[in-house]
């Protein structure tokens, strides 16, 4: 995933790097871009080209997180909801109920996906994200994500 943002502190060859992030992430955070709101965010990269404070340059992410992340967040309440479903309707048929287990059980399942969701949400922010400042933008412009 690559960002334009502009340096605003180096580190050794660690930069920070202030980058917009657009509405559609919301907080996610898989991109490595540490969540302070709407706006301005920053994002601590390799220096490989050594960019010094104030130039604008090109960040770019390791994709693999946003991959994850968002196979995560989409679909494993999705399909702890259908295995909830499944295992419902075959509890309520071993059992001999007449009464609606598999929406029960499909809700409890969708509903305990958010708690595995939620801790592999702060393992997750917890990694160190594998971004690289990897070119100097001459002529500048505003940072965008």
């Amino acid at each position: 995933m690559d960002k334009v943002g502009k340096v605003v502190e180096v580190n050794g060859n660690i930069a920070r790097v202030m980058v917009k992030r657009h509405d559609t992430c919301g907080k996610c955070g898989g991109c490595g871009v540490a969540v302070s709101g709407a706006g301005d965010n920053y994002v601590d990269a390799y220096n490989i080209v050594n960019a010094v404070v104030g130039q604008t340059v090109k960040v770019t992410g390791d994709t693999s997180h946003v991959l994850k992340s968002s196979f995560v967040v989409y679909m494993v309440p999705m399909l702890a909801l259908l295995a909830g479903i499944y295992a419902g309707q075959e509890l309520s048929a071993f059992l001999g109920l007449f009464v609606r287990l598999d929406i029960v059980i499909g809700i409890a399942f969708f509903l305990a996906s958010f708690l595995f969701i939620r801790s592999y949400d702060k393992k997750i922010a917890g990694e160190e994200a594998k971004a690289a400042v990897t070119a100097i933008i001459n002529g500048g412009g505003g940072s965008e994500c």
